[in-house]
C-alpha cells in the first residue's frame, strides 16, 4: 500500500497524485501544477484516453503521476509551487538542494528554480561547503553561482585534491579555482607589502603606532615604512602574521585573525593603548574594503 505525503499534499479535494520513486502519494492540484510548471500544463493539454488500458493507473478514482523523484525532494519541490501560504522550504541541505534544483529545471519550474538558485549562495551553505555548491553550479552551468561559491572558498584554506576528487568537479576547473587562488592570495599579499594605499593623512596622523613620539617599548620597526615613517613592533609582526594568513585565506577573516594579540601587546604601552583597539578596528576595516577590491577585480577562468 503506497505511503501518504504530509499536509498539504494529503487534500481530499486535491484532482491528481503524483507518486514518488519510494511510492509515497502526494495529491496536488492540477491547476497549481500547470501554473507553475510548462511541463505538466503541456501533459494536462494532451487527450486522456480511457478505457481498459492497463497502463493507466487510479486510486481513489483520481490519476496517478509517477515520477522519478523521491518523497524528500518532492515535497520540497512541490512546497516551492504552492501558494504564500505555505511556507518556503529552508534548503539546509545541499543534497537536497541539488536535488530540488533538478527537479525544477526538469519540469521548467523557473520560479523555483529561481529561488533554489538564490537559497544555493546563502553564506550558510556557502560557509560549509563551497566546493560542493561549485561543483553543482558547473554541473547546471551556473556561472554566476560558481563564481560566488569561488570567492567563498578562499574564506576556507585550499582544498585537497580528495576534496576536489570526491566534488566530481571537471579538470578545466580545479586548475581555473587553483590559478584563482593564486591570484588572489599574491594580490592579497601584495597589500601587506605595499601600503600606497593607504592615505598619508592615516598613516601620519591617524594611525597611533606611527608616531616617532611614542614612549612605547616595542620599538619603531623597520619593516612597513610608510611615508618616512616606522610603526611600531607590535604592528608589524601582526603585518607579518596577516601576510601568512592571507596566504593561506585570502579573505576579510585572515585580517581579524591575528587582531586581538596586535591589541593586548599595544596594551601594553601607555600612548598606544589610547586607541588601539578603535583605530586597529578601523584600519582592518580599510584593509577590508581594499581586499574586496582587489579580489573582485580577479577573474575566475573556467567554462562550464
Amino acid at each position: 500500500m503506497p505511503g501518504e505525503a504530509k499536509a498539504p499534499f494529503n487534500n481530499t479535494k486535491a484532482d491528481i497524485i503524483l507518486q514518488s520513486s519510494d511510492n509515497v502519494y502526494f495529491r496536488v492540484f492540477r491547476c497549481i501544477l500547470a501554473l507553475t510548471s510548462p511541463f505538466f500544463e503541456a501533459m494536462f493539454d494532451l487527450p486522456q484516453p480511457r478505457g481498459n488500458n492497463s497502463n493507466d493507473e487510479m486510486f481513489d478514482g483520481l490519476d496517478v503521476i509517477q515520477v522519478s523523484e523521491n518523497s524528500r525532494t518532492l515535497d520540497i519541490l512541490l512546497r516551492f509551487c504552492y501558494p504564500v501560504a505555505v511556507k518556503d522550504p529552508a534548503l539546509e541541505d545541499i543534497n537536497d538542494l541539488e536535488e530540488v534544483l533538478e527537479a525544477a529545471m526538469k519540469y521548467g519550474m523557473e520560479d523555483v528554480e529561481e529561488r533554489v538558485r538564490k537559497a544555493m549562495v546563502a553564506p550558510s551553505l556557502l560557509e560549509s561547503n563551497p566546493v560542493h555548491i561549485l561543483a553543482i553550479a558547473c554541473r547546471f552551468r551556473l556561472e554566476p553561482e560558481a563564481r560566488t561559491a569561488a570567492r567563498y572558498s578562499l574564506r576556507h584554506t585550499a582544498p585537497t585534491q580528495d576534496t576536489l576528487a570526491a566534488s566530481h568537479l571537471p579538470n578545466n576547473v580545479i586548475q581555473g579555482l587553483a590559478a584563482y587562488r593564486l591570484n588572489c592570495s599574491q594580490a592579497a599579499r601584495t597589500l601587506c607589502n605595499n601600503l600606497d594605499w593607504l592615505k598619508e593623512s592615516q598613516t601620519h596622523s591617524f594611525y597611533e603606532w606611527w608616531t616617532n613620539c611614542c614612549p612605547c617599548s616595542s620599538k619603531a620597526d623597520v619593516r612597513y615604512l610608510t611615508h618616512g615613517t616606522y610603526p611600531r613592533e607590535w604592528w608589524a609582526d601582526y603585518m607579518d602574521k596577516t601576510s601568512v594568513a592571507l596566504e593561506e585565506s585570502p579573505c576579510d577573516a585572515a585580517l581579524t585573525k591575528n587582531l586581538e594579540e596586535a591589541v593586548e601587546r599595544a596594551n601594553n604601552c601607555p600612548s598606544c593603548q589610547r586607541r588601539a583597539q578603535k583605530q586597529m578596528v578601523q584600519f582592518t576595516g580599510t584593509f577590508t574594503e581594499e581586499l574586496d577590491r582587489v579580489i573582485s577585480k580577479i577573474t575566475l577562468d573556467i567554462s562550464i
